[in-house]
């Protein structure tokens, strides 16, 4: 019996960027993230995972690392989960006094978020238990950002990143040998942070201030302020960052409404009367040199079955840093978007809706925002 999905909760991308996990009321299902075509679900005649709000790819394990929800009996939010989706069954769960408001996997460590703190533990699969190796205090947003660095592919020092009063901290720790290395103290640009994200390439850590008006690159290991995006004078709310172009574009995801696409260089950027004042005193202004609306690439009706989940939580964004855009929206649409940057245009090549298995195969006739879709 094929799941009935009415709610998507979360999507999720693996470190690798070859699939995606789709959290919805009635358990999860995993996608490749080239034809969106679906690879495995936790459907099982023997049990319902039932509401899964949350979940995360722990590659090193091939498995599923997932919360339910207040409405989930069976699985609770203080309930975090470890699942083999191939085999369809729950390799190890651990019961936490608290509510689990956001977690990530690294390797084999799980950073776990409880309102006001922070946890690092490590999965030891042989024993099948977690251990304790870290705990902070943070701020009651649940905002923070994890990294590895690997020489020789040899994984050996762990970075986290979260806002705490008035900065933003960077802690590295070595993995070979536990112990802690260093604590950078990063002065917050902006009053209140709205969101995260941390672009490896780049080294940077990007902020949204409270109305994403702002987002700012900051460098992980001198704290300077790199990159001042300038997204608009309209609130809106960032849900997914990346690469394009071979690093000389970054793509910003504003819910539901318009994907920015910002020229880093700041050589390309038009004059600006803010620039010409402020320039001067602190990091000049970068302004979208292209923007996406998904009302010109979706036609009425599409993805209305999950337009809710749409207006709450927008889309994910993915490149191979080159000049195609993959979208994952909350509406069950994905796309793959072909971006011209020399003439500041896209085309849509492909549009697929990946809960009804069905192509779409629409793409817009030339590069041009605002062109009608027809069939090729």
């Amino acid at each position: 019996m094929q799941e009935n999905i009415y709610k998507i909760n979360n999507i999720s991308f693996d470190i690798e960027n070859q699939k995606f996990c789709l959290s919805h009321n009635n358990g999860m299902k995993i996608f490749d993230l080239e034809e969106f075509t679906l690879k495995e679900t936790s459907e099982n005649k023997d049990f319902k995972l039932g509401n899964i709000s949350y979940s995360q790819f722990l590659v090193k394990y091939d498995l599923i690392v997932f919360i339910g929800s207040q409405k989930n009996k069976e699985f609770p939010q203080n309930i975090l989960v470890f699942f083999d989706i191939k085999n369809k069954k729950i390799i190890f769960q651990k019961k936490f006094d608290k509510n689990i408001t956001n977690f990530k996997c690294l390797s084999n460590f799980i950073f776990i978020a409880f309102e006001t703190a922070l946890i690092i533990f490590s999965y030891n699969k042989e024993k099948n238990e977690l251990e304790q190796k870290e705990e902070h205090k943070i701020e009651s947003n649940s905002l923070f950002e994890c990294w590895e660095e690997n020489t020789d592919e040899i994984l050996h020092k762990l970075y986290l990143s979260f806002p705490y009063e008035k900065y933003i901290l960077v802690l590295i720790y070595s993995i070979s040998e536990w112990r802690f290395e260093k604590k950078t103290k990063i002065q917050n640009p902006v009053n209140k942070i709205q969101n995260m994200f941390y672009i490896k390439k780049l080294n940077q850590i990007f902020i949204s201030d409270e109305k994403a008006f702002y987002i700012y690159g900051i460098d992980v290991d001198d704290g300077q302020k790199k990159l001042c995006l300038y997204r608009g004078s309209n609130p809106g709310f960032i849900t997914s960052i990346t690469l394009l172009n071979n690093e000389k574009y970054l793509a910003i995801n504003n819910l539901n409404r318009t994907i920015h696409i910002f020229d880093l260089d700041i050589n390309h950027n038009a004059f600006s009367f803010s620039n010409l004042i402020y320039g001067m005193y602190d990091i000049e202004e970068i302004y979208p040199s292209i923007r996406i609306y998904y009302k010109d690439i979706l036609k009425k009706g599409e993805g209305d079955y999950y337009k809710n989940d749409f207006n709450e939580k927008g889309a994910m964004l993915y490149s191979d840093n080159n000049d195609e855009l993959i979208i994952v929206a909350y509406n069950g649409i994905a796309f793959k978007i072909k971006i011209d940057f020399k003439e500041k245009k896209y085309k849509v090549r492909s549009k697929v809706d990946y809960l009804e298995k069905k192509n779409i195969n629409k793409k817009v006739s030339l590069f041009n925002s605002g062109c009608e879709f027809i069939d090729e």
